[in-house]
């Protein structure tokens, strides 16, 4: 899972922007994106590929996109937590 975050206090901005691959029910792969403002539920949107590696490619394009308009990466909590044996 991806985080990323675009805060300014000054103009009052605290925005969230998540991205995960999953595989779907059917066997394709699906992008999701959960976007809004910090503190609320927000918007999602479903994109589905044949291949993981067009998922891979979108959610690479979009990250990148994200990035360029100032979000920051935001460690998540799924990457921070201690994996156990």
């Amino acid at each position: 899972m991806i985080c990323l975050k675009l805060s300014d206090p000054e103009t009052n901005t605290h925005k969230f922007y998540t991205l995960l691959i999953q595989k779907d029910l059917f066997g394709n792969w699906a992008l999701l994106r959960q976007w809004g403002r910090v503190g609320t539920k927000g918007a999602v949107k479903v994109d589905t590929f044949d291949s993981y590696e067009k998922a891979l490619i979108a959610l690479e394009r979009v990250k990148h996109e994200k990035l360029r308009k100032g979000y920051t990466l935001k460690p998540s909590k799924l990457a921070t937590e201690k994996q156990e044996d």
